[in-house]
Parts: C-alpha cells; sequence; structure tokens
C-alpha cells in the first residue's frame, strides 16, 4: 500500500516530537539542572570565598587575644606564685606523701615570714599579726594535699588563708600604703576590703580584713600511699614531726583548708 503525501508528513511529525522529546527528558534536562547546581555551588563558593579575608582577620585577632591572655599569665605565674623549691620558700608536690608531711610544716613557715614581712609595708606598727595556719601533726599523711592544698576539692592545688581583721598603727599616709602594697605582693596574690582608720592624727589606727591565695605550681603531684603503709611502718598514719606542725591551731584555710 502506498502512502499518501500527508501519512509520511504526519508521520515525519510524530518521528521528530518523539526523538526531540527523549532528547529534552534524557539529556537536556538533567544537564540543565546539573548547570544549574553547578552555578549555585559555585555562588555559595563565591560567598564563601569572600569572606576569608574577614574570617582570617578574626583569626589573627582571636590569636593575638590568646597571646596577651598567655603572656599576661606568665606574668603572674613567675612573680605571683610560690617558687617551686622548698629552698627558696615554695613547695614540690611531686614529692611522695612521707617526704610532703615533712615539707609542708616547712612551707608553712615560709608562708608565715612573707606575710611578716607583708604586713610591715608602708612603715606601720603591726599591732594584730595573723597566723599562718599549722599543719595538725595527727593529720594521715594521705590527708595533707585535701587539707593544706585543697586538693582534690579544687581542681588545682592552692593554699587559702582567711586572717580575718588585722589592725595596724601609724600615720594616714602609712596606713594606705601598707594597704596598697599587698597588690604587689611577692609569690602571693592577697586580697584587702574593709579599711577603717580611726583616731586623731598623726597616731592613727587602721583595720581590714586580708585574705592571701597563693596558687601552687607542679607538673606533677605524688598519688597517695596504700592505706597499710602507715600501719606496717609502725608511723600510725600521722604526719612525721616538724617545725611548725603542731601547737595552737590557726585560722581558716579556705574551702577543704580546715584542720590546721
Amino acid at each position: 500500500m502506498k502512502l499518501g503525501k500527508f501519512a509520511i508528513l504526519m508521520f515525519g511529525i510524530m518521528v521528530f516530537i518523539a526523538t526531540t522529546t527523549w532528547g529534552f527528558f534524557y539529556s537536556y534536562m538533567p544537564n540543565m539542572k546539573e548547570v544549574g547546581m553547578l552555578k549555585d555551588s559555585k555562588t555559595a563558593n563565591d560567598e564563601e570565598a569572600a569572606k576569608m579575608p574577614q574570617a582570617k582577620k578574626r583569626f589573627e585577632k582571636a590569636k593575638s587575644m590568646i597571646d596577651e591572655k598567655a603572656k599576661a599569665w606568665k606574668q603572674i605565674v613567675e612573680t605571683r606564685t610560690p617558687p617551686m623549691d622548698l629552698k627558696r620558700g615554695g613547695i614540690d608536690l611531686s614529692v611522695n606523701a612521707w617526704q610532703l608531711a615533712v615539707d609542708t610544716p616547712k612551707y608553712r613557715d615560709s608562708v608565715q615570714r612573707a606575710v611578716n614581712a607583708q604586713l610591715k609595708k608602708g612603715g606601720v606598727k603591726v599591732v594584730t599579726a595573723p597566723q599562718v595556719q599549722l599543719l595538725d601533726a595527727n593529720l594521715p599523711v594521705n590527708q595533707i594535699l585535701a587539707s593544706f592544698y585543697n586538693y582534690p576539692a579544687l581542681k588545682f592545688p592552692v593554699v587559702i588563708f582567711d586572717f580575718g581583721t588585722i589592725t595596724v598603727q601609724g600615720t594616714y599616709k602609712q596606713i594606705l600604703d601598707n594597704v596598697r602594697a599587698y597588690k604587689s605582693m611577692p609569690n602571693y596574690l592577697a586580697v584587702t576590703d574593709g579599711l577603717r582608720i580611726d583616731g586623731t592624727s598623726p597616731f592613727l589606727t587602721g583595720t581590714y580584713n586580708l585574705t592571701v591565695v597563693g596558687f601552687i605550681r607542679s607538673k606533677s603531684i605524688a598519688p597517695s600511699v596504700p592505706e597499710g603503709a602507715a600501719a606496717d611502718s609502725g608511723a600510725g598514719g600521722g604526719a612525721p614531726s616538724a617545725p611548725g606542725g603542731g601547737g595552737r591551731k590557726g585560722p581558716r584555710a579556705g574551702a577543704g583548708g580546715g584542720g590546721g
């Protein structure tokens, strides 16, 4: 059967439409979607790239702030914390518990000397002098860190001495110089408050509250000795006697610092 011109034309049109439709849905449209996704990705990447200089500036600023804080803390550590050396008035917590029982009373005496020297700053006369807490001679060696150094109650060893009210006598300038001098107390952080001055110039009496804090530096802290070690050694669990290890109890020593 011979097809007419019209039938051939319609057949050609249908083939063209089918071929075009197949090409559009199979090839053109997916490719255009991919192109669109690539454009969106490029736009997002360009936006992020534009933020890089600003992000870099923020990073440099944050790093500078960290470096400044680290430098400031390093200065505090070097001048306002006790040294890690008993001979220089500090304490080494890496020694074993038995040695710490011997060293702590000596360190306590060093703190007392530091406080005594600071009390006289400004040329005042000291009327009431504080006493650094004494280490109980009967305190088990495994409790010295908790009692005197507040560790591990705090995340780092620290001595805290709340001395209460201090009384000094002198001129107005001498009393003010005495109180202000605590801001630069060597090896320790000292805080005063409640200053009151009474009397008739130039013979005045000043009273204030004093707290002294010492952040103890230590690369390591020795572990506790076994519970049976005290009984085996015949020491009865108590710390060996040492200077400052007994006698009248001193002031409260902060969280976990009592029992002096």
